[in-house]
């Protein structure tokens, strides 16, 4: 194998595919990029049995070939290259690198216990990329980092054949958010990991038009294209639990009030409660007071304007938890409803979080927070 590429072109290319690798890969060859040459273009492709990534650049090739060498060095060596091109070529187990007066050589791994690249889902729908990016970011917040019980690590992703809606939740909230796209619906929701769908989102933030594919039968994948670049993704198995039946239909007691105010006082009380503990919210007259609790070290207040339609009303929420939310909302000012506890009126229930005055004519995003939201 031999050819030749643009650096940048190549450099773009191979860092594509690297930020999808595994960050623990059960075998040493999954660590590695799968580079194929041939027909003056080179495609380059992680796989992990989980995950798949692949990208085509136009190359001059000089002699066709593959080679599996380790993607994260790389991937290094090729963005610190000083020529405005670079020549690769494979002389028997070493990949050597060529680029102005710099040169490096690398071992290759073993191709044969890398498993194949899947080919990818059939096209299911369009969403604008960089809107799809940001609607990850607003949910995936929500998402569970614990890997005790799987299925809550997950975003899971629905269609219907105007809107996406994506899901998260860890027991303690529930993000959601629906998304305008141009595709088919499909009769069953899906769990996508959400540390990978959002390394996905990231990647093709900024590639206009983004094609999502939906696995059919017995494959339940996610894949993800745009241009010369594709991405797919194994789901988790299992029952995501009803959390959009939570959200109340309507709500008579609420609160507006400016959303960097309140992000920005969280924030600051946040600075002396320890961690995990909450923060207590008393919303009363025209004014909402934070207040910190349970630190010995020190204290904190303070006081942001709000309107308050409805009766006062005192609870305690984690801060990072609404800040996590606060720092989602495209609005000027939040809307803050309460409700009441289900199984007793005398306590606060979840509170539900919404923009107030959104920058388009629909955020689509919602955000309910209460300490032990779905523990029995």
């Amino acid at each position: 194998m031999k050819f030749q590429a643009d650096r940048e072109v190549f450099s773009d290319a191979i860092s594509f595919v690297v930020r999808l690798l595994s960050p623990k890969p059960t075998l040493p060859q999954l660590s590695g990029v799968m580079i194929v040459a041939e027909n003056n273009e080179v495609v380059l492709s992680v796989f992990d049995y989980e995950v798949s990534a692949r990208v085509t650049i136009a190359a001059a090739v000089d002699a066709p070939g593959k080679v599996l060498v380790q993607g994260r060095l790389l991937s290094e060596i090729i963005s610190k290259l000083p020529g405005e091109t670079v020549s690769l070529n494979l002389l028997e187990s070493r990949l050597q690198l060529l680029s102005g007066s710099s040169k490096f050589t690398l071992s290759s791994m073993s191709i044969s216990d890398y498993p194949d690249t899947p080919a990818m889902p059939t096209g299911t729908g369009k969403v604008n990329a960089s809107d799809f990016a940001h609607a990850v970011a607003q949910v995936a917040v929500a998402a569970s980092k614990e890997e005790v019980t799987p299925v809550l690590t997950a975003v899971m992703i629905s269609a219907s054949a105007k809107e996406l809606t994506m899901v998260a939740t860890d027991r303690f909230r529930v993000a959601v958010r629906n998304l305008e796209w141009s595709g088919s619906a499909v009769d069953k929701d899906l769990l996508v990991p959400s540390r990978v769908l959002t390394e996905i989102a990231k990647t093709f933030a900024h590639q206009g038009d983004l094609e999502v594919a939906f696995g059919t039968g017995e494959r339940e994948v996610v894949g993800f294209s745009s241009g010369n670049k594709s991405v797919s993704t194994a789901t988790i198995k299992g029952k995501y639990p009803a959390v959009l039946q939570l959200f109340p239909e309507e709500t008579s007691n609420f609160a507006v009030m400016s959303t960097h105010d309140l992000l920005d006082a969280t924030r600051r009380v946040a600075l002396v409660v320890d961690r995990e503990k909450p923060v207590r919210y008393k919303f009363a007259g025209n004014e909402a007071t934070l207040e910190s609790i349970g630190s010995d070290v020190a204290e904190a207040s303070e006081q942001v304007t709000c309107s308050l339609t409805g009766d006062e009303v005192v609870v305690s929420l984690r801060p990072q938890f609404l800040s996590d939310a606060l720092g989602g909302l495209d609005a000027e000012n939040v809307k803050m409803a309460f409700t009441t506890n289900p199984n007793n009126p005398n306590k606060p229930g979840p509170v539900l979080i919404t923009a107030q005055d959104p920058k388009g004519a629909k955020t689509g995003y919602k955000y309910l927070l209460q300490p032990n939201l779905l523990v029995s």
